[in-house]
């Protein structure tokens, strides 16, 4: 859907401005059974939490924490 935000290019494009920050994923969790999973990711930048997330993949759940990160920083 063209609605679709890309919160991670977002947020690496916020982020490319301090070209000293670096930014990464990491999955702090995982519950349920293999073919209904939900993972749960932090987004980290300098090992500071800045957004969690929660989806049916990694990369949904990635969205989510970069959505909630790029939120936090008003853009």
């Amino acid at each position: 859907s063209l609605s679709f935000k890309d919160y991670k290019t977002i947020l690496q494009e916020i982020i490319q401005q301090n070209p000293e920050e670096k930014l990464e994923y990491v999955v702090t969790g995982e519950s349920g059974p293999d073919h209904d999973k939900t993972f749960v990711v932090q987004v980290k930048i300098n090992s500071n939490v800045i957004g969690h997330g929660e989806g049916k993949s990694k990369k949904a759940a990635e969205q989510m924490a970069a959505k909630e990160a790029v939120e936090l920083m008003g853009e």
